[in-house]
């Protein structure tokens, strides 16, 4: 029996898609973990999105302000112009996409720490923007009342099964787009301007040009995110789409590992999932998800995935080859 870590990481994939899918029907039933998991889902397409424009070496922290731009996208079009919320999905993520291109090419001239500079600027300029126009972003205050999807008989505040498998939906392909990118010519591409954007260049690669396009696509997916969110809550406001959203969603990658494509989706998935173990702690719940933060950063430096490659994976392979050899 010939163990691979390739296809036995494809075959846990596959059937942890097939339970997500069944598991409303049979296992979970509860409303809170439906919610929960749509949190998830939300914060999956995030820390993806922001994934893809670290393999060039940049962090963003303006995915807040991309995805703020998304849900104030669609809230518009479907609450003022009546437009349906499925034409407004893939403008949610056109506009902040064609936003991010002039961002873009002004953040990828500069790196380190004034690139960080600059994208956060960024997302409090989009915040403040939204809060001083009462009209049409509603100020401070928010868009309270946003319509859910059609039809509006089967998403409704109380039945979040249908949410749980539009989420579903919208981060397999976020996820599935994202990761065909990372593996190919782009994907490689991008992984050798992080490792020297000089010696690429100097070998004819428009560094530019590949940093702009990652730019964009996280840009992309950030504005689909977003209005999953504003039509899941029913409400937006300057005072959701903070910085420290994109913090947390930086936070998610790195404690899942960098590395590898699944490292923002674990990170994501369990700093999702644990702080609500410890919710009943009240004000001591974020002093644990910083206890978890500071854990990692000393005793798993390449996160979650990280470990599990370096532990886990090598003890099933050696099982795999026993058995080889039994046979």
């Amino acid at each position: 029996m010939k163990f691979s870590v390739g296809s036995f990481k494809r075959y846990w994939v596959a059937l942890l898609i097939i339970f997500l899918f069944v598991a409303p029907l049979f296992v979970i039933t509860n409303p809170f973990y439906l919610h929960i998991i749509i949190m998830m889902c939300i914060n999956i397409m995030m820390s993806a999105s922001m994934w893809l424009l670290a393999t060039t070496g940049l962090i963003s922290f303006g995915q807040a302000g991309f995805m703020f731009i998304g849900a104030m996208t669609s809230t518009l079009l479907v609450k003022e112009l009546g437009w349906p919320f499925w034409v407004c999905i893939p403008l949610a993520g056109i506009v902040p996409a064609l936003v991010s291109i002039p961002v873009g090419r002004l953040c990828i001239r500069i790196k380190g720490v004034y690139f960080f500079l600059v994208t956060m600027a960024f997302g409090e300029l989009v915040r403040g923007i939204f809060a001083y126009f009462r009209t049409p972003f509603g100020g401070w205050y928010g868009i309270r009342h946003i319509p859910p999807p059609e039809p509006h008989s089967l998403f409704t505040p109380l039945n979040k099964v249908p949410f749980y498998y539009l989420g579903m939906v919208l981060t397999l392909v976020t996820c599935w787009v994202i990761y065909r990118i990372s593996r190919s010519r782009i994907g490689m591409t991008l992984w050798s301007i992080r490792e020297s954007d000089m010696l690429a260049d100097s070998i004819g690669v428009n560094v530019k040009k590949y940093k702009l396009q990652a730019f964009v696509i996280a840009g992309f997916f950030a504005g689909i995110a977003g209005t999953y969110y504003a039509h899941y809550f029913c409400y937006i406001s300057p005072l959701v789409f903070t910085f420290s959203m994109s913090l947390n969603t930086l936070i998610y990658i790195v404690v899942g590992g960098l590395w590898s494509f699944s490292g923002p989706i674990v990170g994501a998935a369990v700093l999702t999932l644990v702080p609500e173990f410890f919710r009943a702690t009240g004000v001591y719940q974020m002093l644990i998800f910083g206890l978890i933060l500071v854990f990692t950063m000393l005793f798993i430096p390449r996160g979650i995935v990280g470990l599990l490659g370096e532990r886990v994976f090598p003890l099933l392979r050696q099982k795999g080859e026993r058995t080889k050899i039994t046979d």
